[in-house]
Formats: C-alpha cells, sequence, structure tokens
C-alpha cells in the first residue's frame, strides 16, 4: 500500500510539474509535432489527436476555440498530450464547420520552458465512418507469423480482433487470414479467408454463416472479394500468387500473380458463374470492385508478357470497366479506363466514390502490388470530365496504397509507409465537395508513439459503419467447420 501511495505521489508531482507552464521563452514558429497533425481537416467524430514533441521531457497544450482556451492537456516525453475525451468531443461540437487552434508549451531536461505560435486545425461538417477493419502482419513474409484481422473504433481508441491465426489449431503452421471485405459498410455482411489452416471462405450474413471452398481447379484460389451493392453477387479474382526475396533490391521482396482470372459469385444460389472471356493466359485479370449502382464491374488488367516472375517488372495493368446485368448475371462492353500502354505505368486498386463521380487508384511501375514498391501514389480521375485529380497532397516520398472511401464519399483511407519506409500506417484525407483533397492525418492512438512501438503493418483497410459483433470465438468455430463445395457455372 505504501509503494502505491508513494508512486501516486510521484506521478502527481511530475503531472502538475508538466500543468505549471513558467516563465516560457517565445518561440516564432510552430513546433514539429509527431504525428504532423498541423493544418489538417478532420472530422467531427474523430478520436483524439494525441502528439508530442522530439526530445523534450515535459509538454503542453492549450486547445482555443474563438480566442478561448477551453482546456489544457499535459503529457511526458513521447507518449504526448493526454487529451480528455469529453472535453475533446465538445471542443469538436463547438468547431464543426469552423476551425479551432492549438498552443504547445514544452519543456527540456533543464526545466526551461518554450512557447509556440499556435497551429490551425479544421472540423469538417462530414462525419467519418466509426469503424476500420485491418489484419496487422509483418512486413516480412517469408513465413506466416502471428496475424489478425482486427476493428478500430477510431471514434474511441478501443480496438478488438475480429479473427486471429493463434486461435486456429496446427503444430507446424499459424495460417493465413485475409481479404476481409464488408457489403455497404455493414459489418452484419462480411468475409474474409482463411488459408492453409481450416482453409476457406467465412461468410457471415447476419444469423447465417457458413465456410465455403473457392479453389477451382486449373483455375485458382478466390481472392480480393468485392460486395455488389444492391444484389446477391460478390466479385472475385481468381489468382496463383508467387513472391520472389531480393538480396540487394530496395524492395527485399516482389509479389506477382502467376495467374489471375475474374468470377462472380451468387452467394444466394451458392453457385460461380465464370464467363470464359476472362479466364486464360491471354490477359491477367484482379482486383474487382463495382460501381455504386452495380451496373458497372471495375477491374485491372494486364496483356501477358511473358514467363514469370523474369518478365514481372513488363507486367502493367490498366483499369477496365464492363458493363454488368444484374437479371443474367452477364458481363459485356469491356472498355478501358486507364491505358497502361499510355501511362506506362500500372494501375491496381481501383475504387468509384460512392456518387460514382470520382475514381481512385493505386499508381505503381509495374505489377498489382504496390506495397512493395516506394514509387506506388495514389491517383485519381473524374469520371465526369476524364480529367485527372490533383493528389499531391496526399503522396509523400514513399509507398502508398490500399485505398478506400468513406460511405459519405468525403473521406479517404489508404496506407502508407512514410513513416519509417517500413511499416504501412493507416491514414485519412478529407476529398470535399469540390473535389478538393486535402493533407491527410495519421489515424489517432492512445499515445503519440503508439504505432512506432507496434511493429506490423496495417494491411488492407476497410471502412464499415457499425461493429462485428459476433465474438473472435464464434468467428473461429466457423471457419474450423466444414467447407461446402459451390456449384461452378460456365458462360
Amino acid at each position: 500500500m505504501m509503494r502505491s501511495f508513494i508512486f501516486l505521489s510521484i506521478f502527481l508531482f511530475l503531472f502538475s510539474a508538466c500543468i505549471r507552464v513558467e516563465n516560457p521563452i517565445k518561440e516564432h514558429l510552430q513546433p514539429e509535432i509527431y504525428p504532423d497533425y498541423k493544418s489538417v481537416v478532420i472530422p467531427p467524430n474523430i478520436a483524439p489527436l494525441v502528439f508530442s514533441v522530439k526530445n523534450v521531457k515535459c509538454i503542453a497544450a492549450d486547445f482555443i476555440f474563438e480566442n478561448e482556451v477551453l482546456f489544457r492537456a499535459v503529457g511526458k516525453g513521447s507518449e504526448g498530450v493526454k487529451i480528455p475525451i469529453k472535453k475533446w468531443k465538445t471542443l469538436l461540437s463547438k468547431s464543426i464547420g469552423g476551425n479551432f487552434y492549438v498552443k504547445v508549451y514544452t519543456q527540456n531536461e533543464d526545466g526551461i520552458w518554450k512557447e509556440y505560435l499556435p497551429f490551425e486545425i479544421v472540423v469538417a461538417k462530414d462525419s467519418i465512418d466509426a469503424y476500420v477493419s485491418y489484419r496487422l502482419i509483418k512486413p516480412g513474409y517469408e513465413q506466416l507469423d502471428l496475424m489478425g484481422l482486427y476493428q478500430r473504433d477510431i471514434t474511441t481508441f478501443e480496438e478488438k480482433a475480429i479473427i486471429e491465426n493463434s486461435q486456429l489449431e496446427s503444430k507446424n503452421n499459424f495460417g493465413c487470414v485475409n481479404c476481409h471485405s464488408f457489403r455497404n459498410y455493414n459489418a452484419d455482411s462480411m468475409l474474409y479467408h482463411g488459408r492453409f489452416v481450416d482453409a476457406g471462405t467465412v461468410f457471415i450474413q447476419g444469423d447465417d454463416a457458413k465456410k465455403i471452398n473457392f479453389t477451382i481447379e486449373d483455375i485458382g484460389k478466390a481472392s480480393y472479394p468485392y460486395w455488389h451493392p444492391n444484389a446477391s453477387f460478390i466479385a472475385f479474382s481468381m489468382n496463383e500468387t508467387r513472391q520472389v526475396f531480393h538480396v540487394f533490391d530496395e524492395s527485399r521482396i516482389t509479389a506477382f500473380d502467376y495467374s489471375s482470372d475474374l468470377m462472380i459469385y451468387d452467394y444466394q444460389k451458392n453457385e460461380v458463374i465464370i464467363d470464359t472471356r476472362f479466364i486464360g493466359d491471354d490477359y491477367y485479370e484482379t482486383f474487382p470492385s463495382w460501381s455504386p449502382d452495380g451496373k458497372l464491374l471495375y477491374f485491372s488488367r494486364a496483356d501477358y508478357c511473358g514467363a514469370l516472375p523474369e518478365n514481372n517488372d513488363k507486367m502493367r495493368y490498366g483499369i477496365y470497366r464492363a458493363s454488368f446485368d444484374v437479371e443474367t448475371a452477364k458481363i459485356e462492353d469491356v472498355e478501358c479506363v486507364v491505358d497502361e500502354h499510355f501511362t506506362k505505368k500500372s494501375q491496381p486498386f481501383a475504387r468509384v466514390s460512392p456518387d460514382g463521380n470520382y475514381l481512385l487508384y493505386t499508381e505503381c511501375d509495374y505489377g498489382t502490388f504496390p506495397m512493395s514498391q516506394k514509387d506506388s501514389e495514389l491517383k485519381m480521375i473524374d469520371l465526369q470530365t476524364k480529367e485527372p485529380v490533383d493528389m499531391a497532397i496526399v503522396n509523400s516520398d514513399e509507398v502508398e496504397g490500399y485505398n478506400a472511401w468513406s460511405s459519405n464519399g468525403r473521406w479517404i483511407m489508404f496506407g502508407s509507409r512514410r513513416l519509417d519506409g517500413m511499416y504501412s500506417r493507416i491514414f485519412f484525407a478529407y476529398f470535399d465537395e469540390n473535389g478538393v483533397a486535402h493533407k491527410p492525418f495519421l489515424m489517432p492512438q492512445k499515445t503519440a508513439d503508439f504505432d512506432l512501438l507496434r511493429m506490423k503493418a496495417y494491411n488492407v483497410p476497410e471502412f464499415s459503419k457499425n461493429a462485428v459483433s459476433r465474438s473472435k470465438y464464434q468467428i473461429k468455430r466457423i471457419q474450423a467447420g466444414e467447407a461446402k463445395s459451390i456449384n461452378v457455372r460456365y458462360k
């Protein structure tokens, strides 16, 4: 009891020392904070933006609205300021459609305080979807290691596991879980793939749950799902993915598709529909996605360019789309949207904005795995005018990819390795009603150094409006069950 009292007394003394900002030296510049939240546009329902300043003993920050200090947050070292969530929510509610300012004070080891010029944070009128789901995985892929699918409430700091591969029984292999996907941002309709251990695709549709075996002989395994917005179809690509490891190359690893084709799955009929025009060796199709009205199927496609992997750096994927008849499940009238022969680049991961007006995608030198290429960046075109949208403010000198839209089309989410060149973290950027992208910001965490200490990459983030209702133990039982077979129909 005495030890706890002493610890509490020391903590309160240090905490109060940070509150008392005495005789600060005024600096005529803004502070260099981490993460960089200066001059960003944020949603009115985001968790507190915890930040720190390097190489300081204490940090204090005044949060100012209309020239009035609403509250002061204080903190120690690299962990950053401790922002009370209730006061933060009050500040955001007052600032909707406007802005607030943050004035930072720092204290060094000698006890000297510095006062910096305030910086602005703008609060948009548009909210962001409350949940983000992702896979956490080590960036090395020599062998499967502990990984899982997780869901984060980005209005708070709560994170929970959807499924972890450590739950799956195996003596020699952890197995793999990947390609999680939701229908219309609704976590009550979800799927993901399990590989190697209890393999199959897990479907959860409200009270209905099942596991499907999607391996089709001579074609490949189902990957990269995308739910149709208003019918019982899910588009998949069928991929045989391989990896090459490098000793001297900066990328360290290159992944490529040895083959890839398209298919449509009708989950009500438990039937796979394969259009023979989209299988075979002449073209490689991958990363399907639907337009918001479900009438167009977008996908990336490359011409066959010779034996792989030696010709992988010649594989360039353009973005194509085809009309889709919901009544007959027929794909027709294929047209090119972004021509890889013109750009001399590769364009994977195409996603149409919820209003149907913009196409967001990743561009890299070759292939469909942009996170292994430092030159990868986000691109966008206006589908009405066919003109490019300026995305320079969103991109960095490091890898960008894994892009997604919020349900209202006002927020872009993507993965980036800009912090250290090694791990991909989640960033958000506001995309306003005038079609202008704004400076991105890192997904906020409990402490400023949280992501620096978490030695895992955030993989394929997806938005949802609600949380996955089933526990990871319930979902594990579904994956551990017997996989049902499918009917295959060729057209």
